[in-house]
C-alpha cells in the first residue's frame, strides 16, 4: 500500500459502515484509480472493518447484580481455604528457603568433615599377652593373672 492511502486510512474505515461511508480525499481517490494493489487492499479493509463491527455488542454490558459480591464472597473462600504449606509455594519464600537449607547443609558438612575422629575405634598397635600355662598354676596366681589381663586395658 502506498503513502497517500496509508495516511488517510484509519479516518477513511472509522467511517465505513454498512450505509454510511466517509469520502476519500481527491488525492486518494485519483491514486485509487491508478493503482490496482491499493483499490484490491483497500476493498480487503472495509470488508474486515464490516465484518468486526458486526461482532461488536449492540450496548455495554453491566454485570448481573451480586456479581462483585460473589466475586469478593469467592476471594475470602480462597483465602480462609488456603494452607500454612501455601506459604512454601510462593516464590520469594522458597527462595530463601532453598538457600537457607544449602547453607545449612554446607555448615552440617563442613562440621562434621572437620570433627571426624582420626581413631576409628582400631588400636594402633596390638600388644601379644602371653600366660604361661594355666593349668599347672595355683588359683592365686590364675587370679593375679587375670587381674593383670583386666588392668591391662586401662
Amino acid at each position: 500500500m502506498h503513502q497517500p492511502v496509508k495516511d488517510n486510512l484509519e479516518e477513511y474505515l472509522r467511517g465505513v459502515s454498512g450505509r454510511f461511508q466517509r469520502r476519500l480525499p481527491p488525492d486518494v481517490e485519483k491514486h485509487l484509480e491508478v493503482c490496482g494493489e491499493c483499490r484490491t487492499e483497500l476493498k480487503e479493509f472495509e470488508r474486515q472493518t464490516v465484518a468486526l463491527r458486526a461482532l461488536r455488542t449492540p450496548a455495554d454490558v453491566e454485570p448481573r447484580p451480586g456479581f462483585y459480591a460473589r466475586v469478593m464472597q469467592r476471594i475470602d473462600e480462597a483465602r480462609a481455604t488456603s494452607s500454612v504449606w501455601a506459604a512454601f509455594l510462593e516464590p520469594f519464600f522458597a527462595k530463601r528457603l532453598v538457600l537457607a537449607s544449602a547453607v545449612l547443609v554446607v555448615f552440617i558438612g563442613a562440621y562434621l568433615v572437620s570433627t571426624e575422629p582420626h581413631d576409628l575405634g582400631v588400636p594402633q598397635r596390638t600388644r601379644v599377652v602371653q600366660t604361661a600355662d594355666l593349668d599347672n598354676t595355683t588359683p592365686q596366681e590364675r587370679d593375679a593373672v587375670l587381674a593383670k589381663l583386666v588392668s591391662f586395658g586401662e
